[in-house]
């Protein structure tokens, strides 16, 4: 049985959706390795046994929760000043004001500055998380010599230029990554 016109665009859509968010989790630093050429993951190891950027310590991530109660300096922080770009909206366009703070983005309740599948409240986290390795429980080394990405600016704008291609899927991939690997 043939599938019909719609059912065929469907699939499709999926599979790139899919497809694009899987780029952005096969990128970080999860349960595979980064080849460092350029400071950009370039390649995984697909065994996860060399070029552990990790030195064999196992990954370990706070929530958007952790971090929406302490560290609550970083609150002040605006999204446009560490990503580069504006905050996205609820329907996925980067859209939000200037002025979107950490804070707002981690403290309202509903979706209003979470955005599309909560991506901004994962990129903020994931953010946190880098910034703060070796601290309250976390390993989650990936800028820095012989790391990933070469400043945790470059981290952040990396995390952004990949959830402007999909914000839906990098907020639901990102989210995974910090379930899975949380402290």
């Amino acid at each position: 049985m043939q599938q019909q016109p719609n059912e065929v665009t469907e699939s499709r859509r999926k599979f790139l959706l899919k497809g694009t968010a899987g780029l952005v989790i096969a990128s970080l630093p999860a349960r595979s390795v980064w080849a460092s050429g350029g400071g950009v993951a370039q390649s995984i190891i697909a065994s996860g046994h060399s070029s552990d950027f990790a030195g064999g310590t196992p990954i370990k991530l706070l929530s958007p929760g952790y971090w929406k109660t302490h560290q609550t300096t970083e609150h002040t922080t605006k999204f446009k000043d560490i990503f580069g770009g504006k905050a996205f909206s609820t329907t996925g366009g980067a859209t939000m004001d200037d002025n979107v703070s950490f804070g707002q983005i981690l403290t309202t309740k509903g979706s209003t500055y979470k955005g599309v599948s909560t991506v901004n409240f994962h990129l903020v986290a994931m953010y946190l998380n880098a910034k703060y390795s070796g601290q309250f429980g976390l390993n989650f080394p990936v800028f820095g010599a012989g790391k990933p990405f070469t400043s945790l600016s470059a981290f952040a704008s990396y995390l952004y230029t990949k959830a402007l291609l999909n914000p839906s899927g990098v907020g639901t991939e990102l989210k995974s990554l910090i379930t899975n690997y949380h402290v």
